[in-house]
């Protein structure tokens, strides 16, 4: 007899997998129960029997998500809502089987969307844009969508594209109830900022693990009627581009774009705004697309970008949080080199010395409250251009950031690169 949808994502073997799917490079990460990831590890194999057996008797409940607010660049905030470990755990093991189930729909976008997928990601993107440039395409139709999660149409999604095509119904209300799970931990967001919670189980969940996967399923027409259009689209989630080779064309490919939309209940901003939704020359200007800038010669990090990794910087050095010097330069260490990791492959030379010097400033000020003796020989100095007003030039030297661990770009970025070129 075959086995259930239900059967597949609640065997041990499948939760297992999913559990190994699982990003867990925060271990301190948790939900509402205050469970971290860590702390959910012991014993993992006991929990996974329990889920295991909750889900087979139609008895696992959803726990409320933990509501989260992460700052955007532009002063707002993003709101998210983290499920339990546990709820994850189910939740990526339904993920994974309805990747499996709707591969074809997925695989029908393929070279228009790029975020959510295996083996793709911004770098993808970003060669498609450079392709479809190469080819005459010099002319940017950028957009992005209006509050895409909260505005995603969830019983359309799942009474026209997700249910009609799984072969049983064993699962359907395991979905239903993980985009319907209630919204926890208010009592800890500001009064003001709460408004940004509002109405957002009428979409899909962001911080759940089958959003992605339902995102991209929703938006497949979108993909699809721009493609038999004729327009070059490339796609990251809930950002696009249209690629074409003049304005008239852009002009066609947005009101093409918000024919489509429509249908799907979603909005972009006004043409005629000219400020989130734009029409870009790349012989007369630059776009920003996923916080890459390209001039039609080449792909560098934005400038918004490298402010927000200097933020990153000044506040850790600043003690927002206690560190103590080993935890500051391992935090400064993993923040740098994950930035480096996302960008390796743009022009990250452009801004390498002004991020150096501003580390080895921050790192100087840093150790300084720390009671660290510095000699005119273990100082270095800020190049004019790099400092403030009239504040000092003192700075890390270049052989105090050498033992401090904490690479220099060049050296990160020649790593990063021989690393990738050698995989």
């Amino acid at each position: 007899m075959k086995k259930t949808l239900l059967k597949k994502i609640s065997s041990k073997k499948k939760l297992l997998e999913a559990w190994g799917k699982l990003n867990k490079a925060n271990k301190s990460s948790f939900g509402i129960d205050n469970v971290s990831i860590e702390d959910f590890s012991a014993n993992l194999d006991d929990k996974i029997y329990s889920i295991s057996k909750k889900l087979r008797a139609s008895k696992y409940k959803f726990s409320q998500n933990r509501a989260v607010l992460i700052p955007k660049a532009n002063g707002k905030f993003r709101p998210l809502q983290v499920p339990t470990i546990s709820d994850r755990l189910v939740l990526k093991s339904i993920a994974i089987e309805l990747e499996s189930q709707f591969f074809k729909t997925i695989d029908k976008s393929a070279g228009l969307s790029f975020a959510y997928q295996k083996e793709l990601g911004v770098k993808n993107a970003i060669e498609k844009i450079k392709e479809h440039y190469d080819s005459g395409n010099n002319v940017v139709l950028e957009a992005d969508l209006i509050n895409f999660f909260g505005e995603v149409n969830k019983d359309k999604l799942l009474s026209t594209q997700i249910f009609p095509n799984l072969p049983d119904d064993s699962l359907n209300e395991l979905i239903i109830s993980a985009l319907n799970q209630e919204i926890g931990g208010l009592d800890k967001i500001k009064q003001h900022e709460k408004k940004y919670f509002e109405g957002l189980n009428t979409g899909i969940p962001q911080g759940n693990p089958l959003s992605p996967l339902l995102s991209n399923i929703y938006l497949s027409p979108f993909d699809l009627y721009l493609k038999a259009k004729g327009h070059l689209l490339v796609r990251y989630a809930d950002d696009f581009v249209i690629m074409c080779k003049s304005e008239t064309e852009c002009k066609t490919a947005y009101q093409d774009s918000l024919d489509i939309l429509t249908k799907l209940d979603l909005k972009i901003h006004p043409l005629e705004d000219c400020d989130k939704t734009k029409i870009v020359d790349l012989s007369k200007s630059t776009f920003n697309f996923l916080s890459i800038t390209f001039d039609g010669k080449s792909f560098y990090p934005s400038k918004e970008n490298v402010e927000r990794l200097k933020s990153k910087i000044r506040d850790i050095c600043n003690g927002k949080i206690d560190y103590n010097v080993l935890t500051l330069l391992k935090k400064i260490s993993n923040v740098f080199d994950g930035w480096v990791s996302a960008f390796y492959y743009t022009e990250v030379e452009r801004y390498s010395k002004e991020v150096d010097y501003y580390i080895n400033r921050q790192l100087f000020l840093a150790l300084r409250k720390y009671d660290w003796k510095f000699t005119p020989s273990t100082k270095g100095q800020l190049p004019n251009k790099y400092r403030n007003n009239n504040e000092s030039g003192d700075c890390l030297s270049d052989k105090q950031r050498q033992k401090s661990g904490i690479e220099i770009c060049s050296e990160l970025l020649k790593a990063k690169r021989t690393k990738k070129n050698d995989t």
